[in-house]
């Protein structure tokens, strides 16, 4: 499986659709997230699905351990691939989540990339949702190597804050994509980097070309 998560963070459905069939021989997962989801989420599932590709569902799960339980079943019926709760809705509910029975992948957000955070902060969440039987994490770049060093090669990194060159926006903790998988990246999520490209197609190809010469 490429390595690379397309983010389609847009409102509308049709342009989500369009870079789908336009990027899908670089990208093998999409990620939606809750602004394309509220807008037409059942829709551009079935889309994704459908094209033989596979759905991250980035809602960021947080609540009492029993409605999160039933979220994740409810995104088993959807046919997602993955999706991401919060690590800071503690012990209890990460068990619950990591209970349900043919569930998805589930990655915990560590911190946001758009907060500074330390890396034992970062790991110390790590650590707590492997011991609940969580999949894999969601955390910066600059975290990575610590994250696979305490909890294992086989716990995930999920990271986010890809940028080709360095930019000023909302995100803090950032790095390229090569920089990311030579860190130990096991997927890196690339929204505005390949959507507002000139050609969408072109980044995605540069992108997977790039990590795979590593």
């Amino acid at each position: 499986m490429k390595k690379t998560i397309l983010a389609l963070d847009i409102y509308d459905f049709k342009k989500a659709q369009n870079l789908v069939e336009k990027t899908f021989k670089y990208i093998d997962v999409y990620k939606v997230g809750p602004i394309l989801f509220l807008q037409s989420g059942k829709e551009i599932i079935k889309v994704i699905n459908d094209s033989g590709k596979k759905v991250f569902l980035d809602l960021k799960f947080h609540d009492i351990p029993a409605t999160v339980k039933r979220s994740v079943e409810s995104a088993r019926e959807l046919g997602v691939f993955s999706l991401t709760v919060h690590s800071i809705g503690g012990e209890e509910m990460l068990k619950a989540v990591s209970s349900v029975e043919n569930r998805p992948k589930i990655w915990a957000v560590t911190v946001l990339t758009s907060q500074i955070a330390t890396p034992e902060e970062v790991l110390r969440r790590a650590k707590l949702t492997k011991s609940c039987g969580i999949d894999g994490v969601i955390a910066s770049p600059l975290e990575i190597s610590v994250i696979k060093k305490g909890c294992g090669s086989d716990f995930d990194v999920v990271t986010p804050g890809i940028r080709l060159a360095k930019v000023e926006d909302d995100q803090k903790r950032v790095a390229t994509p090569e920089t990311a998988i030579n860190a130990g990246a096991d997927f890196i999520v690339v929204g505005r980097p390949i959507i507002e490209a000139p050609d969408p197609a072109e980044a995605a190809k540069d992108i997977c070309e790039a990590i795979e010469k590593l």
